[in-house]
């Protein structure tokens, strides 16, 4: 009996109150990305070490086919190279042959371009 007397009064209190909604007014928050500001941090699928004999190139994760262009103070390109990172994840270049002084490094696969920069003494 107390059962079925609850269940009344509840049903009674439900049938009085009323149940309003709020719409909830949504903007859009994040800009349109642009080529200066990216929607998400880049994820960079490589690292590069230098020795005295090799730059070593470590592919993290594979991005399909990167290009390598390696230049001189000059500008002038002294190393390039495709590798295709779903087959290689390790890239040693010889530069115990290469004259002293500043080097630019580009790592490019798809519309993404990393670059560095190493000296060799």
């Amino acid at each position: 009996m107390k059962k079925s007397l609850l269940f009344c009064l509840l049903f009674l209190f439900s049938a009085f109150t009323g149940i309003y909604a709020v719409d909830v007014p949504l903007d859009k928050s994040n800009p349109t990305p642009s080529p200066t500001r990216p929607r998400a941090p880049i994820l960079i699928p490589v690292t590069v070490d230098i020795s005295n004999t090799d730059l070593y190139l470590n592919f993290t994760s594979e991005v399909g086919i990167v290009d390598i262009v390696i230049t001189d103070d000059n500008g002038s390109t002294i190393y390039q190279q495709s590798v295709d990172t779903n087959s290689t994840n390790e890239l040693y270049i010889p530069v115990d042959s290469w004259k002293t002084g500043n080097y630019s490094i580009e790592i490019i696969y798809g519309s993404i371009t990393l670059t560095g920069n190493f000296s060799l003494q």
